[in-house]
């Protein structure tokens, strides 16, 4: 839980951070520089320090596994375009809202391997409510 609000508090920072990059250099090439950066300074934190077994495990991964890298690279170019026109609230209560309808999706029907988390009255009105809070947000 700790991780996941440490996550949150953080998030919006970096988007803005991203923003700003982008504005400069260009949504594109800054979702490279982003990526590319954090790819050299990941490696070189934590590889060293990682048993050499994952190597041969990284077959058993299904291979739609790797696609996270690229899906990350294009969003980070669609919330330095989105940021500057929605500002930093707006899109931030958008796409929390997003992510819990495919997150409550995901979790209901077990999909790409997930536990079953049914999908409960509780559940869905939490994601409709939070739903509608983007709406006000971005009306604000």
């Amino acid at each position: 839980m700790l991780y996941a609000l440490l996550f949150g508090s953080v998030l919006p920072i970096v988007v803005k951070m991203n923003e700003v990059l982008g504005r400069s250099v260009g949504p594109v090439p800054a979702s490279v520089s982003v990526h590319g950066t954090g790819a050299v300074f990941g490696a070189l934190c934590v590889l060293p320090f990682l048993d050499r077994g994952w190597v041969a495990n990284i077959s058993a991964a299904p291979w739609w596994s790797f696609l996270g890298g690229v899906f990350g690279s294009m969003l980070v170019v669609m919330a330095n375009r989105a940021i500057g026109v929605l500002g930093v609230a707006t899109f931030t209560a958008v796409t929390v809202a997003a992510q819990l309808a495919v997150s409550g999706t995901i979790d209901h029907f077990g999909l790409m391997g997930s536990e079953i988390h049914a999908m409960s009255v509780a559940r869905a009105s939490g994601i409709l409510l939070l739903c509608a809070g983007a709406v006000l947000v971005a009306r604000g």
